[in-house]
């Protein structure tokens, strides 16, 4: 007589399915930070190449005619379509942005800058907002003179900097990577900096890049 054998169990036990179900939650995470990665760095090149083409920009306009776009000493007909100007020619791009939203007054020469690339043809798009003429994806976008813009301890930590281009509303992970790509990867210090402090999931109201 065969000696009688149980049936062996098929399919998962509890703990078995409960790993599966972990490890499945830990690869679907890191899937989703890799990701979010990903899209913080493209965000980030797009910002530095908002920066890039202001300061190849401006430069170029130096170059032409003498004086920083906003701070040129209007003369009739050497730009086109520009017919007024309040440039003083100092080396400044004066004027004073609302430190919130970001917005410029269009007669000065914060608000003018933009406009005097674009006639000029150094930049190739214009914003219809005359208070927001450059943006990137996050907020308005801006040429600046440090004395009135930029930060307390932006100042002090670069005297020697006089102008600055200004990004609004950048997400903190953007600013981090465009620290790591231009400066010395911390938010607070070297020549690209925020006006605050900047945390993981946070917003820097301000960024500062040299012009």
């Amino acid at each position: 007589m065969k000696p009688t054998t149980s049936n062996k169990q098929s399919g998962f036990t509890l703990a078995e399915m409960a790993i599966v179900i972990v490890l499945g939650g830990i690869l679907l995470a890191a899937g989703l930070m890799a990701g979010r990665g990903q899209i913080s760095r493209t965000q980030a090149q797009d910002v530095i190449q908002i920066a890039s083409d202001l300061q190849t920009a401006a430069l170029s306009f130096k170059q032409r005619y003498g004086y920083l776009p906003g701070d040129w000493i209007y003369v009739a007909n050497q730009i086109p379509n520009v017919v007024a100007a309040a440039g003083n020619g100092n080396g400044l791009i004066t004027g004073t942005l609302n430190a919130v939203t970001g917005v410029a007054t269009a007669a000065t020469e914060i608000g003018q800058a933009p406009v005097q690339l674009y006639q000029a043809g150094l930049i190739g798009k214009l914003g219809t907002d005359a208070t927001r003429r450059i943006q990137s994806s996050f907020g308005p976008v801006h040429m600046a003179g440090t004395a009135a813009n930029a930060s307390a301890g932006y100042i002090a930590a670069n005297p020697a900097v006089l102008n600055v281009v200004v990004f609004f509303n950048l997400p903190c992970e953007v600013v981090l990577d465009v620290d790591r790509a231009l400066d010395d990867g911390v938010a607070t210090t070297g020549k690209v900096m925020t006006d605050a402090a900047c945390t993981a999931g946070g917003t820097a109201v301000r960024t500062f890049v040299p012009l």
